[in-house]
């Protein structure tokens, strides 16, 4: 009998044993597509602009969390810039919908409007969302155009929910800098991760 349970133990651990290694091969090939963090950064405030500096992703697509707030009555906005500079030209178009009701910032705008009306100062935004940098399919180069869409919740009395369309007309690579801030010049605060594509 103890022969008989030792060979049923030994036969279990083999099974368990190769579906372990099933198991580890099957999220290896899971997580060569994911996405990976590449920025994971905090405010407290203090300035008017939410910077990332540094970028030197020249994967096609990044995505995008942000968790705020301002320090007064505010609107949030959006640039980006290559070369280590903010892009602060004309080279910007955007749409917003909030609660169904829309609004355009046709090119040529200086910016990317994602709220369209003052968030009340010590209330929460939270945003997130994506961006294709437009690279052709076998990963060289880069398009005139970038866009992308973000979805934010602007948590007010009479709370907000906003999807915003944009494009960004520049072909310079890699993207290294991009900027959140506050319209109206209060301080901006919070947490902003982003993520890049693997593929």
């Amino acid at each position: 009998d103890n022969t008989a349970q030792v060979n049923t133990n030994t036969a279990n651990i083999a099974t368990n044993t190769s579906n372990i290694a099933t198991n580890t091969a099957a999220i290896a090939a899971l997580s060569s597509g994911a996405w990976t963090r590449i920025v994971n950064q905090s405010q407290a405030g203090g300035s008017a602009n939410f910077n990332v500096t540094g970028l030197t992703s020249t994967k096609k697509f990044l995505m995008f969390t942000f968790a705020g707030k301002f320090g007064g009555a505010d609107k949030l906005r959006l640039r980006f810039g290559t070369g280590g500079s903010i892009d602060t030209g004309n080279n910007y178009s955007w749409r917003t919908v909030k609660d169904g009701s829309g609004s355009t910032g046709g090119y040529p705008q200086d910016t990317i409007e994602i709220m369209v009306i003052n968030s009340g100062n010590t209330n929460d935004f939270f945003l997130s969302g994506f961006m294709q940098l437009n690279a052709p399919s076998d990963g060289t180069g880069t398009a005139d155009t970038r866009t992308g869409n973000l979805y934010t919740s602007q948590n007010d009395n009479n709370p907000h929910n906003i999807l915003t369309s944009f494009e960004w007309r520049d072909s310079g690579t890699p993207i290294t800098d991009i900027r959140f801030y506050a319209g109206g010049g209060n301080d901006i605060s919070g947490t902003l991760c982003i993520y890049e594509s693997e593929d």
